[in-house]
């Protein structure tokens, strides 16, 4: 302490020095207006500077943390992107071999186109759905739909891009089938009830059928060929004139899971079809 109060007696000529210039800066730059302007103005730009410098230095490391930041993100976007990626070569190679497993089922002398299904509905009494492929994809109305599952309906009509399905599970739905073992065939109709659920109507008395017996597509349509599954038997009614039985169907198809699906043509068809207008004509 003593060493300091030395210090400032030795030297209190200039402390009184840079006092006075202190003072006589102040009353100068008080009392005079360009004077005191021009300091107001350096004074600004120094501290404007010096808050600059300031700011760079905080958003300097702020960046660092922000780079860390994103790098994390990065990281872990690169392995979603990989995991996709290597879900959809999955799926691909399954939809592959499914396909391949369902013409070797089916036999010869069809065409088969895979799409997906962008919208639609399971939950009325006149449901549909519309997939990605349309007439530009070489698809068009009377083609048969189905799955994995099992049967889901027909294309009913077709965009240059897009077509509407109209599924088992509508009330204008009408499909060939018969019970596997049995080569009666009837037709499946829903009833707009039960999305679980439709019915094989008509069936002849002499059918031989009981509960649990598979329901095929009967190949007596060209839509679709001969056994691609469509339900299993899950109780039998007399019809309401009492000729006929009533059978309810358990579809195998889950409707409200519906993402992918295969489009079938028997090779002909159109000819087919041209042939069959013949006569309707007459």
């Amino acid at each position: 302490m003593q060493t300091i109060l030395n210090f400032l007696i030795k030297h209190n000529h200039w402390f009184l020095f840079i006092l006075l210039e202190g003072i006589s800066f102040m009353l100068i730059v008080r009392f005079n207006n360009y004077q005191g302007a021009a300091f107001f103005t350096a004074a600004n730009s120094a501290v404007g500077g010096l808050y600059s410098a300031i700011s760079d230095v905080d958003s300097y490391f702020g960046l660092q943390q922000e780079n860390s930041t994103l790098l994390a993100h990065n990281k872990e976007l690169t392995q979603e992107v990989a995991l996709l990626r290597a879900q959809i070569a999955e799926l691909k190679n399954r939809e592959a071999l499914l396909t391949d497993t369902v013409v070797q089922n089916i036999g010869p002398g069809y065409r088969f186109h895979t799409a997906t299904i962008v919208s639609g509905s399971s939950n009325t009494a006149n449901n549909y759905f519309v997939i990605d492929k349309g007439r530009s994809d070489s698809i068009s109305s009377e083609m048969g739909v189905f799955n994995s599952e099992g049967v889901v309906g027909i294309i009913y009509q077709s965009s240059t891009h897009y077509s509407l399905v109209l599924p088992l599970l509508n009330s204008k739905s009408r499909t060939s089938c018969k019970v596997r073992g049995d080569n009666t065939s009837s037709i499946l109709q829903w009833d707009g009830n039960d999305v679980r659920y439709s019915h094989l109507v008509d069936l002849p008395r002499h059918t031989r059928i009981a509960k649990g017996d598979t329901v095929v597509t009967s190949g007596h349509s060209a839509i679709f060929p001969e056994g691609i599954p469509v339900g299993i038997i899950d109780k039998i009614e007399d019809s309401a004139d009492g000729m006929f039985y009533r059978a309810r169907v358990e579809l195998f198809t889950n409707f409200a899971t519906l993402s992918s699906v295969f489009i079938v043509t028997k090779e002909g068809y159109e000819e087919q079809k041209e042939l069959e207008r013949t006569i309707t004509k007459e």
